[in-house]
């Protein structure tokens, strides 16, 4: 408990090592775990976690009905609790009285919260520090990486069990909560996205909902999904499945995308533009005529969230950089016939680490009728 107690404190150190105001309100859940190890589900109620630049001391304030919760698990110098009906914001402004500068999350803090911290504080005083929350929280350890890779590990026992049984004649839906169900039993206590099942026609839409469609020989079954862990750590990956034998059309989409895939994780170096990445992929799937269906980035960021920093996009040119951790995702999605989408997560290192192991080769990926 020590460790991470430390663990926590280095990382507000890190955060107030980069920034010259007076004090940060942190209200984003996620973030308030990032930097205390508590996590608390504040619904409609306010959650903040305010941090003394100068000191680094911090102050947690909570409803009152978590307490036992922050007792338990919150690294942090004081607790604020509050209790139903009170202006919470009041014990912000109270704690922050010296203060003269305030830093927040601009792309979490809603305008009716923002119209609050007026009350208190002019426009000029409130600045945005979500680039550095994101900044540090794109760059994972090695502590971080084993909890990842026990994450990654729990989806694809989870994948294991779907395709050890026949899954044709199941619909979208039986498919989904079957790996609800298996995740659960390997020790997930949530899945970070989806199940999203989709197969035949419904393959082509990049993020569909499962439904009542029953899978059937000659279709493409895309299957995404993640989990959460007991620490929180979230996974990410994309398998697709051929019914039965491929048509000569299928296996050059197939084989396409999964080019796509191996070329992208072949430019997972540190150092690399971002950009490249998403260009090797397409260039990929531009030479094989399906350049027009590959519609999305090649990846993202994820940790504690699904989608964190950085994107992989066409625009991005910042480096890949050690402890960055993402997705490799290409996709070709032809309307009508149906999609490909090939999923990997990597941890970017001197050499990159792969934590997907699922088979992707087409032999692996194709199942009985």
């Amino acid at each position: 408990m020590l460790e991470m107690t430390q663990k926590y404190k280095e990382r507000v150190e890190k955060l107030t090592s980069m920034l010259d105001l007076d004090m940060v309100v942190i209200t984003e859940p996620t973030n308030v775990f990032y930097f205390t190890g508590c996590h608390i589900e504040p619904h409609e109620r306010v959650l903040a976690l305010l941090i003394n630049v100068k000191t680094n001391d911090t102050a947690l304030m909570f409803p009152a009905l978590d307490q036992e919760v922050v007792n338990d698990t919150a690294t942090v110098d004081n607790h604020l609790p509050y209790n139903d009906g009170e202006d919470a914001f009041r014990l912000i402004f109270e704690h922050a009285i010296d203060a003269e500068s305030l830093g927040i999350e601009g792309g979490h803090v809603t305008y009716n919260r923002y119209q609050r911290l007026l009350e208190n504080y002019t426009a000029d005083q409130i600045h945005s520090v979500e680039a550095q929350i994101n900044q540090l929280r794109g760059k994972k350890d090695d502590d971080d990486r084993e909890k990842l890779q026990e994450a990654v590990d729990i989806t694809e026992k989870a994948l294991a069990d779907l395709v050890n049984e026949p899954v044709s004649g199941k619909t979208e839906k039986e498919i989904a909560e079957f790996l609800l169900a298996r995740v659960k039993a390997h020790g997930a206590v949530d899945v970070s996205f989806g199940p999203l099942v989709l197969t035949g026609e419904n393959s082509a839409l990049p993020h569909g909902t499962s439904g009542d469609t029953v899978v059937e020989p000659g279709h493409f079954l895309l299957i995404d999904f993640g989990v959460v862990t007991k620490d929180r750590y979230v996974s990410d990956m994309t398998r697709t499945f051929i019914i039965g034998d491929p048509t000569e059309e299928q296996e050059a989409i197939y084989n396409s995308v999964l080019r796509a895939n191996e070329a992208g994780i072949r430019q997972a170096q540190v150092g690399t533009p971002m950009n490249t990445l998403d260009d090797a992929a397409r260039d990929e799937i531009k030479a094989d005529g399906y350049g027009e269906y590959f519609t999305h980035r090649i990846g993202h960021g994820l940790g504690l969230g699904l989608h964190e920093a950085p994107s992989l996009d066409a625009q991005n040119t910042d480096k890949l950089e050690k402890g960055h951790v993402i997705t490799v995702e290409p996709g070709v999605y032809k309307a009508g016939f149906g999609g490909v989408r090939i999923e990997d997560m990597l941890y970017i290192d001197d050499t990159p680490y792969i934590f997907t192991k699922f088979p992707k080769d087409i032999d692996s990926i194709t199942l009985e009728a």
